[in-house]
C-alpha cells in the first residue's frame, strides 16, 4: 500500500512539474504581444518598467502570472 501511495505522489508532483513548465513556457512565448517586466497591483503601476525598458509608458497591461500575483506587460506590437 506504501509502494502505491509513493508512486501517485510521485507521479502527481511530475505532471505538476510538467504543466507548470508548459505554463510557463506560454506565458515567454515568443510570438507573444508582451515583454513582461517587473510585478503590479494595477495598470498604473506598468508605466514606468515598461517605459524604462524602451516601450511606451501608455501601452501597457497588469495580468496574472503564472506563478502567481500580476506582472506587466509592455504591449510591443
Amino acid at each position: 500500500m506504501g509502494s502505491s501511495k509513493l508512486q501517485f505522489t510521485s507521479l502527481l508532483i511530475f505532471s505538476l512539474i510538467l504543466l507548470s513548465h508548459s505554463l510557463g513556457a506560454m506565458a515567454q512565448d515568443p510570438g507573444s504581444d508582451c515583454d513582461f517586466v517587473g510585478s503590479c497591483k494595477n495598470k498604473a503601476d506598468c508605466a514606468k518598467p515598461c517605459g524604462a525598458k524602451g516601450h511606451s509608458p501608455t501601452a501597457v497591461l497588469c495580468v496574472p502570472n503564472p506563478n502567481g500575483g500580476k506582472r506587466c506587460c509592455c504591449i510591443i506590437a
